[in-house]
């Protein structure tokens, strides 16, 4: 009997639920932003997500990746190989060492036009691996 009673209850409830829906999205709502809002934040969390799996920020990574330890330098070092020519590579370390030591907008740029390759604002995984 008991059984009975339950599953009669719960065909009920998602009736009442199906109905709910289905009344729900069918109604227009009063202004037009109301259904926007929700969806505006719906696409603010997709794109969140979205850039947590794009990497860190060029900022983040030439003050954390590249400058913060000599395997950073390393690579800053191999990268500019291809931006100067002809710079014996004592002024090409002292340009590493100088620029990381100040940490300021110029290593910003430098590392924009070296690892974003994309123009994204972001540093993929990908372009991490360039210059390994």
């Amino acid at each position: 009997m008991m059984s009975v009673y339950n599953k009669k209850f719960i065909q009920t409830f998602l009736l009442a639920l199906l109905i709910a829906t289905v009344a729900g999205r069918a109604f227009e709502p009063n202004t037009s932003g109301e259904g926007n809002i929700y969806n505006d934040a719906v696409v603010i969390k997709a794109e969140e997500s979205l850039r947590q799996l794009s990497g860190p920020t060029i900022h983040h990574f030439a003050r954390h990746n590249v400058c913060n330890h000599r395997f950073g330098k390393v690579r800053f070092f191999k990268a500019l190989a291809d931006y100067f020519q002809n710079i014996s590579d004592n002024m090409k370390i002292a340009f590493v060492l100088d620029i990381c030591k100040r940490r300021d907008q110029m290593l910003t740029k430098w590392v924009q036009e070296i690892f974003d390759k994309d123009g994204d604002g972001y540093i993929s995984h990908f372009e991490m691996e360039i210059y390994r």
